[in-house]
């Protein structure tokens, strides 16, 4: 319990947790295998201007691969200790960059601080939020890839969003921030505050990429709020 209530604290204080060796190697080489797999299947939904190409339906098609990464052993207690019953699955989203790739600066969840404007003006309403887990499996060592955060990006509403998000000041903005690089490794998770602005990125174009992506939420959100997926 000491050791988890050190790990909220340090996600409520960074906005991020990096946990190491989160899958075994056997779960790491299965998942890696089954998501290049779903690219021979031509199950992808696309690929972006970016190079990122993701999948939306793994976790329906391939329930018995990809449902243990839901609430998996590794991040489940922060989960539950962060929102109790109230956690819920928002979205189940595989990602490959199978060229260059530079992801545009971002945040997940951009209506975070609009709703958060918004329930001060309801008596009952409840403030949303989200927590983003991200599974890896290849090395984002220096030199072939790496995740990028806003220093303290989660604490305050960033400029450039508000009434209407402006995208060119808004990652102007976040390149002139201090930046916290994380390189995290194969079997490695990442769990992130959906709202803190972030950056992935490959430094070896030739390096095969790809990752599993959770989101999760505290509360029903309707249709219309500021998410990314």
């Amino acid at each position: 319990m000491q050791d988890l209530n050190a790990q909220l604290d340090q996600l409520e204080a960074d906005g991020f947790l990096l946990i190491e060796g989160a899958l075994s190697s056997d779960e790491t080489k299965q998942v890696r295998d089954h998501i290049f797999y779903a690219r021979e299947q031509g199950w992808q939904e696309g690929l972006n201007a970016v190079g990122n190409m993701w999948f939306d339906t793994l976790l329906d098609r391939k329930p018995e691969i990809y449902a243990p990464l839901v609430g998996h052993p590794s991040v489940k207690p922060i989960l539950f200790a962060m929102m109790g019953q109230q956690c819920q699955l928002r979205s189940y989203r595989a990602h490959i960059n199978p060229g260059k790739y530079l992801q545009e600066w971002h945040m997940d969840f951009y209506g975070y601080w609009n709703e958060k404007r918004a329930t001060g003006n309801h008596r009952l309403a409840v403030q949303p939020s989200s927590i983003n887990t991200t599974f890896y499996f290849q090395d984002n060592v220096p030199g072939e890839g790496h995740l990028k955060f806003i220093k303290g990006g989660h604490l305050s509403e960033p400029p450039h969003l508000y009434p209407r998000i402006e995208h060119e000041k808004f990652e102007e903005w976040c390149r002139e921030q201090e930046h916290v690089v994380l390189h995290p490794k194969a079997g490695d998770a990442v769990v992130f505050l959906s709202h803190i602005p972030h950056q992935g990125a490959k430094e070896n174009d030739d390096m095969e990429r790809c990752n599993v992506v959770c989101h999760y939420q505290t509360c029903a959100m309707y249709e219309g709020v500021w998410y990314v997926s």
